[in-house]
């Protein structure tokens, strides 16, 4: 009876336990995007806001459409592209960026062992390492009047965060990469 308690209890355990995230990436919210500190995104980034979300294209379609929509120089490499938002001026700067979560399986080793003994099959023992790549855009915006004006306390934040929303829904509504550039080359 004890060890029936023991190996309910051991696989309770490692049922609750199974996938363990040694790495996370950001959490985009139900609503497309997330602000939040660039170093949780990527290190380089520093301690400032950055209005993140998923980018579904590739980085240089997004260059295209970025310096298309706010007729940014080819130059500029997406850095303190001016915008003027309800006459207050602002610059942003547009980054890439691949992050990656990595989970640990741990069930796997223990099923699949008890399939190969069972069944005489090849699966894999090892402990699983899941690895999933994704694409974002982080944007940066400063004003004359502060440097990260999409900080909690910051005066801009709200028009801010509405102009780059808009120009996020815009972006993806943007289907293919012959889509983009019909859109570009129609102006």
């Amino acid at each position: 009876m004890k060890s029936i308690k023991r190996i309910a209890i051991f696989i309770l355990v490692l049922a609750l336990t199974n996938c363990i995230t040694i790495k996370k990436v950001p959490e985009i919210t139900e609503i497309g995007y997330s602000i939040i500190e660039g170093k949780k995104l990527k290190k380089s980034l520093g301690k400032s806001n950055h209005f993140i979300f998923l980018n579904h294209l590739s980085e240089s379609d997004l260059t295209a459409f970025i310096s298309y929509k706010l007729n940014a120089d080819d130059d500029s490499y997406l850095q303190n592209i001016p915008v003027s938002i309800n006459e207050t001026r602002f610059l942003m700067t547009f980054y890439t960026v691949k992050s990656q979560e990595k989970t640990l399986n741990l069930l796997s080793p223990v099923v699949n062992r008890a399939i190969n003994n069972s069944l005489n099959t090849g699966f894999n023992e090892d402990i699983q390492v899941d690895e999933y790549e994704f694409h974002y855009v982080a944007v940066y915006v400063e004003s004359d009047m502060e440097a990260d004006s999409l900080k909690e306390a910051s005066i801009h934040r709200s028009i801010v965060e509405r102009y780059l929303v808009e120009l996020m829904d815009e972006y993806q509504r943007i289907g293919s990469v012959k889509e983009l550039n019909f859109i570009i080359n129609k102006n």
